[in-house]
């Protein structure tokens, strides 16, 4: 992969997106509209391509006023304007932890104090929150809700410098240790073992790996993760692929293979497929889309037979096949997010698959270096999504 190329088509397709009344406003893609969302992830493309590094002081200034208009001035987490996601709570919460993102990225602070943290200030509301989200039995969206608030306690520790944070901390980490389940993921139905065990649970070992703490079940995590891959090199259970599905398994192997020797020719295969695949999902404008091979009818299911039944496992074969013919049923022929009025097509390229699968061509050629080797790509140091690979990774 020519690196410098890859950068040079992405930043220029990246600058059709943006809107004309602001130099920090940008569309999710072509065909929608902006929000405090994309205008963060226009910034973590620019930053991973170390474009950042030559913002003036007055080009940081403004993208810091941009984003801060949209913290809540009572509460301190940042919210979207107009809500466009049913869970509001979800929405606020990882707008909140985007932001916190970018400002750490134009070093930068919120205007005011994250208030909303004074209900999580005990063990008891942390486990609370954590029980009433059903982190402990892997429900959809609660890995996303468990690193939201473990972000949160981490930034008020890391600002605050106050004992107490770190507890709390302790706590969500005592927490997720006691419901660990035997695949290295959380919650018990076969799903949580599979699909959405990794998708689910990759959002805890963001947390894990940040604090250098030792995931459990290592080698069964591995041993899952590579089990989930197509011939055509994805882990997603739609066909052609799905960035972030594809994002949770690489970041996983890559970071959990750093110090791990299990399994080691076959998870440099995977990755070596993934990083193809990825590559596959680049259109001729620059970006990268979700996926090429969108399911209109019930014939494009017939068609995509081979990536359904691929590696015959029974399980996961019924689990691609039950969600294409939900896609079908329910004519999901739009991406809905809720970070935007409108929704993207599968094959339009956009800044939240351009962000991920660049962040995974990244990844896998970073594996393949030592540490003392540096990389192309700028990895963000602020806990979350888009961090580095790190040099300790999961042993236990």
């Amino acid at each position: 992969m020519d690196w410098n190329s890859l950068k040079k088509s992405v930043l220029q397709w990246l600058n059709t997106l943006k809107i004309k009344e602001s130099p920090y406003r940008y569309r999710l893609s072509a065909s929608t509209d902006d929000s405090a969302f994309t205008s963060c992830f226009a910034l973590f493309i620019l930053d991973l391509f170390g474009e950042t590094e030559h913002f003036s002081d007055e080009k940081k200034k403004g993208w810091t006023a941009y984003l801060n208009s949209f913290q809540n001035p009572q509460y301190g987490y940042y919210e979207p304007k107009p809500y466009h996601h049913f869970d509001k709570e979800r929405n606020r919460y990882q707008l909140t932890c985007f932001c916190l993102s970018a400002l750490a990225i134009l070093e930068a602070k919120p205007l005011y104090e994250l208030t909303f943290m004074e209900q999580y200030r005990t063990p008891e509301s942390v486990e609370r929150y954590l029980y009433e989200r059903g982190c402990h039995e892997g429900r959809a969206s609660s890995g996303n809700k468990a690193m939201f608030l473990a972000i949160f306690l981490t930034y008020l520790y890391e600002t605050k410098k106050e004992a107490t944070y770190k507890e709390l901390i302790d706590v969500w980490f005592d927490f997720h240790d006691r419901h660990v389940n035997a695949s290295g993921f959380w919650g018990h139905d076969k799903s949580c073992h599979s699909f959405h065990g990794i998708q689910n649970g990759l959002h805890q070992f963001i947390v894990y790996w940040y604090w250098r703490k030792d995931l459990h079940h290592s080698e069964r995590i591995i041993d899952a993760a590579l089990s989930l891959q197509s011939g055509d090199g994805y882990f997603s259970p739609t066909p052609g692929g799905e960035a972030c599905h594809d994002y949770d398994v690489v970041h996983t192997l890559v970071c959990v293979s750093q110090r791990n020797t299990y399994r080691k020719r076959a998870v440099s295969e995977a990755l070596n497929k993934a990083k193809h695949a990825s590559l596959a999902n680049r259109n001729n404008d620059g970006g990268f889309c979700q996926s090429k091979k969108q399911l209109v009818t019930y014939l494009d299911i017939i068609r995509n037979m081979p990536f359904i039944f691929s590696g015959f496992r029974p399980y996961q074969s019924y689990y691609r096949l039950r969600r294409a013919i939900s896609i079908i049923r329910y004519g999901q022929f739009k991406v809905r997010t809720g970070w935007t009025a409108k929704d993207r097509t599968w094959n339009e390229s956009n800044l939240w698959d351009t962000w991920f699968r660049t962040i995974i061509l990244a990844d896998i050629e970073k594996s393949k270096t030592a540490d003392t080797i540096k990389t192309d790509a700028k990895y963000q140091t602020f806990i979350g999504l888009g961090n580095d690979i790190p040099k300790k990774s999961a042993t236990a």
